[in-house]
């Protein structure tokens, strides 16, 4: 393929033409479901959890936790979450989906699976498993990155 060098420069500007592209994905269930970015962002936390702490909010989204409170006051007056004090830990608070919030939920996750659906079917067959392989490689090599640079407080 060329040099290192080479091989490193395409890497970046393909990674952010990804991020670029994502973003534009993101952002067509983002005007299809009426809420903000920063909603939609929450909301897609939900995938894989009923419920989640504020505080796990804020590391998952990486933003302050004033900044969680607000997305969440947002969501809550649309009647898409309702927060409640935590069982275990008085002090906590947790987040759970209304009735219509998990339909919003539901709906957003079944429209990302037709879109992921499009798209994979634009991959040739013998190379979807491939390209799902280098992505996976590719998230574990940049969260080993992010850990290592965690912990020198670069990345807060």
């Amino acid at each position: 393929m060329g040099t290192r060098e080479d091989q490193i420069g395409k890497m970046a500007d393909l990674i952010f033409t990804l991020r670029q592209k994502c973003a534009l994905k993101d952002l067509y269930f983002v005007k299809k479901t009426g809420i903000t970015t920063a909603e939609y962002n929450c909301l897609i936390q939900f995938y894989t959890k009923d419920n989640l702490s504020m505080k796990e909010l804020s590391e998952r989204l990486d933003i302050t936790p004033g900044g969680v409170t607000r997305i969440v006051a947002s969501l809550e007056g649309k009647n898409i979450v309702r927060r409640k004090i935590s069982p275990e830990d008085r002090r906590g608070i947790k987040v759970t989906l209304t009735k219509k919030g998990n339909r919003i939920v539901r709906e957003m996750r079944e429209a990302s699976l037709e879109v992921h659906k499009e798209i994979l079917s634009n991959i040739n067959p013998k190379f979807r498993e491939p390209v799902l392989n280098a992505i996976e490689l590719l998230i574990k090599a940049i969260n080993h990155w992010l850990e290592i640079h965690r912990c020198t407080r670069l990345i807060d």
